[in-house]
């Protein structure tokens, strides 16, 4: 019996041989190739296209100091000239409207959710408004501050209201963030403090926020990300009769 096993184990393997890939899987692979190439050729040649009209119909302008000191006031669509100054100052008023109204409220949200209403009925209800803030999209928080700050309360279209808007946006985004810097601050820190007899809101103050890891800076960046393309300022101007923006 032993030896005709190890007779067995010296027999040399047979390894299986692998027949070529057939013709049906290579007509199969060089449509998909061909057609997949296709579609990248269909999808860049617009971008191409736009991406050359761009430059070398705004070229000029964009090099040209007039563009940064200029603004739309007066112009139309049919017109040459303008430039993108009052795109730029609006952004930059908006922007600082708006994070002077959300990174507050935010902050404090935040803070409140980790240090006191966390299981609360409260704070249950505030982490679902935020979960709900969180998936709002742009056009609806427009739509909403139109309604209320326009059309009900009878304010004009200002860019204030525009900050309005984008204060829904970016308060659930700072309330995250700074949700979870501020829980990666140990425990022990905060017991410490209130051994030595310090009130909770002065350790909050002194010692929790300012040990958070960077804190307002992701939420400073994720401000700026996800807030500057939606404030929809329209920044089309007219050059050698070409709309480019």
């Amino acid at each position: 019996m032993n030896a005709k096993m190890a007779a067995m184990l010296e027999r040399p393997v047979k390894h299986q041989s692998f027949e070529g890939v057939g013709f049906r899987r290579k007509a199969t692979n060089w449509v998909a190739t061909v057609l997949v190439s296709l579609s990248v050729l269909v999808a860049l040649i617009p971008l191409v296209w736009v991406l050359y009209s761009v430059v070398t119909k705004g070229y000029e302008a964009l090099t040209s100091a007039d563009w940064f000191t200029n603004s739309q006031s007066g112009m139309t669509a049919f017109e040459a000239g303008g430039g993108a100054y009052h795109a730029i100052v609006g952004t930059v008023l908006q922007a600082l409207v708006c994070a002077v109204i959300s990174i507050p409220i935010g902050v404090m949200v935040a803070v409140y959710l980790v240090e006191y209403g966390g299981g609360t009925r409260l704070g249950k209800v505030t982490t679902f408004m935020v979960d709900i803030l969180t998936g709002v999209p742009s056009i609806v928080a427009a739509l909403f501050i139109y309604a209320l700050w326009v059309a009900t309360l009878g304010f004009q279209r200002t860019g204030f209201a525009v900050s309005l808007s984008l204060v829904l946006l970016m308060i659930p985004v700072i309330v995250r963030s700074t949700e979870e810097m501020l829980r990666i601050v140990p425990m022990d820190l905060r017991e410490a403090s209130y051994a030595l007899g310090i009130p909770k809101w002065k350790t909050i103050v002194r010692i929790v926020i300012p040990t958070a890891p960077r804190v307002l800076y992701p939420t400073l960046l994720l401000w700026l990300n996800l807030g500057s393309p939606r404030l929809g300022v329209s920044r089309w101007v007219r050059v050698d009769g070409v709309c480019t923006g």
